[in-house]
């Protein structure tokens, strides 16, 4: 991680260039300060709170589908649920463990006491560092986020890619199912499943509520996800990949541009157009041998649109009220909407696309 930073080829998007050189001397120490601080309550929890180890956590729901297939914004809507449970951003960068979530609680508790000047404080710097990717992506301390960034802190989570970009450094997290050996696989699991009885232990120690996710990175995890979850509940958003991929690609294109002015050359975007239908299809094989009964596939122009009929069907399925998908919440509505400009794919890539995923066709 250290001496990966910067590449010392000139066409390499680590190549040394003044946003690169300007973001490390910030990013780096604040990253490694939250590592060595975060890692270290997370070693408490098993002296101080050792009973969270038996915390069960019962039916969760995983959203699990291609990016840009409105995954956030049934996320967002199944979360106004109160029966439902989740990671909020906060809790994944300052609090992972228990001790740091009760004094995350309690400090907030006390903030408002005094009209939030934390609170207020920390939106203001949270728009200044990221208010152009909240146009494309719906994200923010106090959303529920996507709970593969929890495993930044046992540096196994394909999200360190973004800030090595042009690299293979992480090439096998993402084909985790099957590039990884199986006893680093059960590591990386194990340490997943105690992230979240530790977030139900707080936040629902009675487990009255589920436990849900929404986590695309999920889909080159299916088979391993069910080693530690059989009993779980997939959600599977369907979209045309003549949009989600060139979609995804352009995403990428602005998540790397946080970490350096260099351009993404063609072979990083060919590579990536590649491992997204690798992931259609891992997803696809896995869910249906793991979870074929536990599974709903949805489609994405049904979904967005609020067609009555699939929101019963989702309903139905988790066992809930279909009103918060049928709310006509305007300004829900609005923020999801993602200014990310992108080209559809040409019919001869669309094609090829489909040749390898004949089972997405009917959403296209």
């Amino acid at each position: 991680m250290i001496f990966g930073v910067f590449s010392l080829n000139p066409k390499n998007m680590r190549w040394f260039n003044l946003r690169r050189l300007m973001l490390c001397l910030f990013l780096m120490p604040f990253f490694f300060s939250l590592l060595i601080i975060n890692n270290a309550f997370l070693l408490l929890d098993y002296i101080i709170f050792p009973l969270f180890l038996s915390q069960e956590t019962k039916k969760p729901v995983f959203i699990i589908a291609a990016p840009r297939s409105a995954t956030t914004y049934l996320f967002h809507r199944l979360a106004e649920d109160t029966n439902f449970t989740y990671f909020k951003l906060w809790e994944i960068i300052f609090a992972p463990s228990i001790c740091q979530k009760y004094m995350a609680v309690f400090t907030l508790r006390l903030d408002r006491l005094f009209h939030n000047p934390i609170k207020k404080t920390t939106l203001f710097i949270e728009n200044v560092l990221i208010g152009k990717l909240k146009k494309i992506h719906l994200v923010g301390l106090n959303f529920p986020e996507e709970d593969e960034a929890v495993l930044l802190w046992s540096l196994s989570s394909f999200y360190l890619n973004f800030f090595y970009p042009d690299s293979s450094f992480f090439d096998d997290l993402v084909l985790f199912d099957d590039k990884l050996s199986s006893k680093r696989k059960a590591r990386i699991m194990h340490s997943y499943s105690n992230y979240v009885k530790r977030h139900n232990f707080v936040f629902n120690r009675k487990g009255k509520k589920q436990y849900l996710s929404k986590n695309p990175l999920m889909m080159c995890k299916v088979a391993s996800l069910a080693t530690i979850y059989p009993d779980a509940l997939i959600l599977n958003i369907n979209r045309s990949p003549a949009k989600t991929l060139p979609s995804t690609l352009e995403l990428n294109r602005n998540l790397y541009a946080l970490f350096t002015s260099r351009p993404v050359p063609q072979e990083l975007n060919e590579k990536t157009f590649h491992i997204l239908i690798y992931w259609y299809k891992m997803a696809e094989k896995s869910m249906m041998s793991y979870y074929s009964t536990q599974l709903l596939k949805i489609d994405f122009n049904k979904l967005v649109n609020q067609d009555e009929e699939e929101a019963n069907r989702i309903s139905e399925f988790l066992g809930t009220s279909p009103s918060i998908l049928l709310a006509k919440k305007k300004n829900i509505n609005e923020k999801h909407k993602s200014e990310n400009k992108y080209a559809e794919l040409s019919d001869k890539q669309l094609k090829f696309a489909l040749e390898e995923m004949p089972f997405m066709a009917g959403y296209c």
